[in-house]
Order: structure tokens, then sequence, then C-alpha cells
């Protein structure tokens, strides 16, 4: 089955580059594209994307963009594309200062055109606009096959940076916004019918936000669910 992709590209040549190497590939589907920042998360909302192309001067002007799109929907996974080249990249001088050390925030929110700020913001790739369409496709195929890219040999230290990281922090700082709002809501009592109609959603949006908050926090049901945010005071 193809994978559907959703192209959000603020140059028309970089975009109908992009579109026809993707159109002459059978593993891939062109859903449509976005050359405006107020267009994406509708656009991702109806299209429902399995891959989103981003431009990094969208990312650029909306801090929440990322956090928006994953909210619209939890499973797109989304490749940044860059103006710099590998060789200018900035991660390239942080990976060569001490492993052990992962940069501050003041450091990330400086890094306004890095793969780094991209990965850290849920980003599942990153390559630059002047790939050429061998490296796109590999690109794509590598993060529809649930790994990440990063160009090549970096992608290894985005892993190592990335997931340690991601595996110890507690679960409730990887909760959304809008998901600690769905919890409070259930801590209320309120139905997934309720808290849809509370937040204005659907009750099918509600439903995949329980959902992804189980498998967020590890837990089976909705009572459990409730009882750990009351634990570590959630609501």
């Amino acid at each position: 089955m193809a994978s559907s992709v959703l192209i959000a590209l603020r140059e028309p040549f970089v975009r109908m580059g992009v579109e026809q190497t993707l159109r002459n590939e059978p593993e891939f589907t062109v859903l449509g594209h976005v050359d405006a920042l107020e267009g994406i998360v509708p656009g991702v909302a109806e299209h429902r994307p399995d891959v989103l192309i981003l431009d990094s001067h969208f990312q650029q002007n909306d801090e929440t963009l990322m956090a928006a799109v994953m909210e619209k929907h939890g499973d797109c996974r989304v490749v940044v594309m860059v103006d710099h080249t590998d060789e200018e990249c900035t991660v390239r001088k942080l990976l060569a200062g001490p492993k052990d050390r992962w940069p501050d925030t003041d450091t990330l929110n400086n890094l306004r055109e890095c793969c780094l700020l991209a990965f850290r913001e849920s980003a599942k790739g990153c390559l630059p606009k002047g790939s050429d369409p061998d490296r796109l496709l590999s690109a794509l195929k590598a993060i529809t096959a649930g790994e990440l890219w990063a160009g090549p040999g970096l992608s290894k230290y985005f892993v190592e940076l990335v997931r340690p990281e991601t595996e110890e922090e507690a679960p409730s700082t990887r909760l959304t916004k809008r998901e600690l709002e769905v919890i409070g809501l259930m801590v209320e009592g309120l139905s997934n019918k309720e808290v849809a109609g509370r937040l204005g959603l659907s009750e099918q949006t509600v439903k995949n936000h329980v959902a992804r908050i189980m498998a967020k926090i590890d837990v089976r049901n909705r009572v459990e669910l409730v009882l750990y945010a009351v634990r570590e005071r959630l609501a």
C-alpha cells in the first residue's frame, strides 16, 4: 500500500520538483500541497497524510506548528526540508562536542535553521532542499519504515541523542496541552462525548487522544488513567 504525502513547501520550483519525483514513485501517493503557513494544520486535519514534507521556514515562523500537527494527526511523520547543506548544518558542530551533553533550551531556541531543532520537535527526518530525487526517496522510505533520517552518517547520532532523553523523561512530560485538557475533564467524570462537546472536538478525536494518552503513560483503561492523573497531579 502506498504511503500518502502532503507537501508544505514555500518555493514553487522546489515544491514542483518534490511533487514530480513522488508522482513517479509507486510507493507514494501525493495528496496535494500547501504553500502558506495557515493552511498546514487544516491540510493535515483534512488529508491525514502518512508523511508531511515541511518547509523549515514554516516551522521557524510558528513555534507551535509541530505540536499542532501532532495534535491533529499523531501518526503523521514529518520530514523537514532546510535551506542549508549537510556541510553547513549546525548539528555537525554540536556532534563534535561532548557526546554526553545535550544542548540547553537557549541553545536550541537559537538553532532556527537546524535539523536538531526539527528532531527535538518530533520530526522524523531532515534533509536539504537541494537533495537529489534518490536521496529524497531514500529519506521518505526510511521514515515510513519507522527510522529516523538525518543524512549520511548522522542518523545514528540522532537516535543516540533523541531517544535516551525520551526514554528517561516521565510519561507525563510527553503529554500535549490538549491531552492534559482531556485528562482534566476525564478526572471530572466526563464521558468521551461530553469531553468532545466541552473542547469542540469530535467524539472520535477524543477517543484517539485517550488511546494515545494510555499508550504514553502505560495504563490499560480509563480507571487506571484517572488514578494516574490524580496521583501525578495532572488535573
